[in-house]
């Protein structure tokens, strides 16, 4: 993991991963509000006040972006984030990575990459959490609630940003068969206008 911390330190407070749909579906506009909000969001003083009052004050954060059921690629590897040089270095690697070819929508995939991923960072943290972006239902790899289960299983919280512009109804399938574990929850996003607040609103609360 980049920036990762030595043998026998202490506990992340939390290790989130960032896991962004950029099927087919997702025009290059849209997916530039995505990168936008989320490097935003990540050096906004309402997080780094939040991050700096947890009990390490410190995380592990990394942006993937997905489609195929074996189509998933970091955009921002694991970078641990502990104050505003780091999330800024964070920020800054995401709004400089390329859009990788688009695809179909394999939520599934996501999660399975994901939760392998997370149980290789290290240090170890104390929370795992994976960050569901997406803007219509699982079309690739297996089922989704049998990626879900799985994660739940090993420890980690899914929770979900449906964007319900193709698919109105995508907040009650994601509350149905994507999110799952500890204190997990969904944010719908209505359109694009309110993207960006989501995202904001999104990490916020997961680090409360």
């Amino acid at each position: 993991m980049s920036g990762r911390a030595g043998a026998g330190e202490a506990e992340l407070d939390l290790a989130l991963v960032f896991a962004v749909d950029c099927s087919g579906s997702v025009s290059n506009e849209r997916m530039a509000m995505y990168v936008d909000g989320h490097a935003a969001a990540v050096t906004s003083p309402a997080f780094l006040a939040g991050m700096a009052n947890l009990p390490g004050g410190r995380m592990a954060l990394a942006y993937v972006a997905w489609s195929n059921q074996d189509k998933q690629q970091y955009l921002v590897p694991w970078q641990v984030v502990d104050g505003p040089q780091t999330a800024a270095v964070w920020a800054n690697t995401l709004r400089n990575a390329v859009r990788p070819g688009a695809g179909f929508t394999s939520i599934s995939g996501a999660i399975d990459f994901c939760h392998d991923h997370l149980l290789r960072v290290a240090p170890p943290a104390t929370r795992r959490v994976i960050d569901i972006v997406a803007d219509g239902k699982n079309n690739d790899g297996r089922p989704v609630m049998a990626a879900r289960d799985a994660a739940v299983a090993a420890g980690i919280t899914i929770n979900g940003l449906p964007v319900l512009a193709n698919e109105p109804a995508l907040d009650a399938y994601f509350a149905e068969e994507v999110v799952g574990g500890m204190a997990c929850f969904v944010l719908p996003v209505q359109d694009e206008a309110t993207l960006l607040e989501a995202i904001r609103r999104k990490l916020l609360a997961e680090i409360s």
